[in-house]
This record gives C-alpha cells, structure tokens and sequence, in this order.
C-alpha cells in the first residue's frame, strides 16, 4: 500500500501542476490528435519475494531476491478518442535487470549475485485528460493492462559455480497499472511530457541447483519514470 499512497500523492501533484498553469498560451491537445512520444525510461521495482527454497531443504528462513532498476528507450503512442479521453500504448526497447539474492551466507554459502534478465512491459491504457483543449499544460490519469514477458535470462558466473546452477526461467505476468503525467504544448506539434507508471507485475523465478529445483514467487511492482519529447499529429 505504500507505493500506491506514494503513486497518488506524486499523481496529485502532476495534477496540481498542470492545473496551476492551465493558463498559458492555447496550444489545443484534441479530438483525433495522434501523439508520439520518446524519451528516457526508468523500471525501478519495489520489489518483495517469498522466501527462497529449494527441493532438498524446503523453504530457506530470512532469505529473499532483489531485482535491480534499469533505464532504457521509451517509446509512448496516444490517440485522443475525444478531447478528453484518449487511448495510449507504452513500449520500450528491452529493459536488463540484475537478480541478487539476501540471506544465503547463514547456510553457508557466499552467492549474492544471480544473473540477469531482459523484459519488455507493453502496457495499454485509457486515459483522461483534465482542462479544456485551449490549455497549453493538461495534465491526466488512467488505468491500464500490462503483460511483461521475460527473457534472455542468464546466470551469473557465481551462480554456476557455487550453486550449480543453470537454467534461469521468469514466468511471464499480467496485471493491472495505474497511471499519471502531464503533456505540455510547446507549439503547434511539439509537446514536453513527464508520465509516471505503477505496474503489477509477479513472476515465478527459478533455475535448477546441486540441492534440486530452486524457487521464490517475486512482486516487482514498478514505478516507471518517463521523461520524453513528443509530436503532435
């Protein structure tokens, strides 16, 4: 729950903003409009696991797997359905995460490092824009519906050799996403925008080991970060 408290209070503040300044020179985001959007995208997980276990031991008390952030290439496409609602993909290019994993050493075994994984979070949404068309700075919400695959997992050198390990596998997920920014016009076709995400995304994560099949369920729950430049057809 704290990161949805965390989601509305930055979503109240996005909305304030744009809101405050609703009255700067008319530059209209309208009915039929076709936005593009590009820009620096940031997956930061809040991340919380069950806890390790393995076929030989079972469950492994005070141990849990953390997924690191990433930032890659956004790329966001909006079509204004009417001059309020719109409909908007969110995709990227391939985002890498580093897998660690916490507690291992109180069973003897010095592993902290993983792998990686690369994933792709396509995420559809419906969005509302607040404000009249004449508003240069029209801030918005949605909610949406996101499927990230998994993909070239791959082990860490630690991983192969202390534990054995291979055969590094995410399951896919899908889930629901909150979702808030702000489009700023700065002229007739160019837009500035910052967008905020929060995505529910869980997988399974395991891979084979000298003690059997290892496993944990992970929560990554993202927030994703965007800052981009968009144009306006």
């Amino acid at each position: 729950m704290k990161g949805f408290s965390t989601f509305a209070f930055v979503t109240g503040g996005l909305i304030g903003a744009g809101l405050l300044a609703a009255s700067a020179p008319a530059l209209a985001i309208e009915k039929g409009d076709l936005i593009v959007r590009v820009g620096a995208t940031t997956v930061s997980p809040r991340e919380s696991s069950s806890l390790i276990s393995t076929t030989a031991t079972g469950a492994l008390n005070g141990t849990a797997a953390h997924v690191g952030n990433n930032t890659q290439l956004g790329l966001n496409l909006v079509y204004m359905y009417s001059d309020n609602i719109a409909v908007e993909l969110l995709a990227a290019t391939p985002f890498e995460h580093d897998i660690s994993v916490s507690g291992l050493g109180q069973y003897g075994f010095a592993t902290t490092d993983i792998g990686s994984t690369k994933h792709l979070p396509p995420t559809v949404s419906a969005l509302y824009y607040f404000g009249a068309t004449s508003s240069a700075i029209r801030p918005y919400v949605g909610v949406g519906v996101n499927y990230t695959t998994f993909f070239s997992e791959s082990l860490s050198s630690q991983a192969r050799t202390e534990l054995a390990a291979s055969r590094l596998k995410l399951d896919d997920s899908f889930g629901l996403s909150l979702r808030a920014g702000v489009d700023w016009d700065l002229n007739n076709n160019w837009i500035l925008n910052a967008s905020l995400w929060r995505i529910d995304i869980e997988t399974d994560a395991s891979f084979t080991s000298a003690l059997g099949k290892v496993q944990t369920k992970v929560e990554l729950d993202p927030f994703v970060y965007m800052l981009s430049v968009g144009y306006k057809f």
